[in-house]
């Protein structure tokens, strides 16, 4: 009976996962409706996510049947509505809303409605104290909920940060007064940011194997379609230099799209493109996939990453100043853990596959069918409907 080499079992295997976890997605309704607040220079920006099979009920019109078409038939009225349901005052004094930027997220009864607000405070008034009233679908369904979320808010110290819960509204809480405290320092939420890069990846497994998969073949040479020995050391230093910078390229550029909404992916998407990245690194890792295209590889793999990466810094609400230097603070986080995995991690590895080239193609070999395993177990969870 002829060996089956781990390549062969590793596609047996991906096929087989992809087969069963292959099922239409299921809708999961959001039940409430949600507020994050973005504070901005001059006041704040209101993201109001209302699920259409409440709203409705409230908006008197069937917004449910054909989702995809509800901004052509009532996105004027739709607009009118936010603003007759949703407003901001210092004392007696109103703030000043723009026109809502309305988009339906979905297609089905499970579709919400988002309204993205601008706010402004009166001449003279704090930006940062006022009393917000909202009783959008609250006015007519009375068991619906509004839960209310501070997301981002440079003055008070917190970018990329979990969205705080402010308070949770109803038919009979219909207002809510906020006065949020600004830092001490400014240099808090830049610290902060730091922080957050740092922890983003280290708590991302995926993300720490994925490199590990560039690290674990930079030593290698690719030849006859096989792994055939260690390059020299500066050679090796060079190639790995070039696939992280080429990775570091990538997942910046998507970072800097993503977080500005320029581009903007569904994050379910992303998160199962992030595992078949692994996949295909860990395949790579087995036998060579790509002649001389690890570079390519690398680029084209951390602009998948680096959308991942964009959905932990949200740029709502910052001026370009502030987001630029949260994109760098963030950016630098994420470096520096890199940087510290390749100064640990090239050198041993360099070593193990030119001084013992057994024992580093059977390490080769078992952390490739680890990682490649585990992509499929994040595939399998992250497949939609799963």
């Amino acid at each position: 009976m002829p060996r089956v080499r781990p390549l062969g079992w590793a596609v047996f295997w991906l096929a087989l996962v992809l087969a069963l976890v292959g099922r239409p997605a299921q809708a999961h309704p959001t039940p409430e409706s949600r507020v994050w607040i973005d504070t901005t220079h001059e006041g704040l920006r209101l993201t109001l996510l209302m699920p259409l099979n409440r709203l409705e009920f409230a908006f008197k019109s069937d917004l449910t049947v054909e989702p995809e078409q509800v901004m052509r038939r009532h996105g004027q009225a739709l607009a009118k509505y936010v603003l007759a349901h949703v407003s901001v005052r210092s004392g007696d004094q109103p703030w000043a809303l723009e026109q809502p930027r309305l988009r339906v997220i979905g297609h089905d009864a499970s579709a919400d409605l988002e309204a993205v607000l601008e706010l402004r405070a009166p001449s003279g008034a704090n930006p940062r104290q006022g009393l917000l009233r909202y009783d959008a679908v609250t006015h007519e369904v009375m068991t619906h909920s509004v839960k209310v979320y501070l997301r981002s808010d440079w003055a008070g110290g917190r970018v990329a940060q979990v969205p705080r819960p402010l308070a949770e509204l109803d038919s009979t809480h219909v207002q809510m007064p906020f006065d949020l405290p600004a830092s001490s320092s400014p240099m808090k939420a830049l610290a902060g940011l730091v922080e957050d890069g740092v922890m983003h990846i280290v708590q991302g497994t995926d993300h720490l194997l994925f490199l590990l998969t560039l690290l674990l073949v930079s030593p290698l040479v690719a030849s006859g379609g096989r792994w055939t020995g260690a390059r020299p050391a500066r050679a090796t230093l060079r190639h790995t230099a070039a696939v992280v910078t080429a990775f570091t390229v990538g997942h910046t550029v998507a970072l800097v799209l993503g977080s500005s909404g320029w581009v903007q992916l569904p994050s379910a998407l992303v998160e199962l493109a992030v595992a078949a990245t692994i996949a295909i690194s860990a395949l790579h890792v087995l036998k060579p996939m790509f002649k001389r295209g690890d570079v390519v590889m690398a680029l084209v793999f951390g602009l998948v990453h680096g959308q991942a990466f964009s959905a932990s810094l949200n740029g709502a609400g910052l001026r370009w100043q502030q987001h630029a230097l949260a994109l760098l603070a963030f950016n630098l986080g994420i470096e520096l853990v890199q940087l510290a995995m390749v100064l640990v991690l090239t050198p041993l590895l360099w070593w193990v596959q030119s001084r013992h080239p057994r024992v580093g193609a059977r390490l080769r070999q078992a952390m490739g069918l680890l990682v490649f395993g585990a992509a499929l177990w994040w595939a399998h969870e992250r497949w939609p409907g799963a």
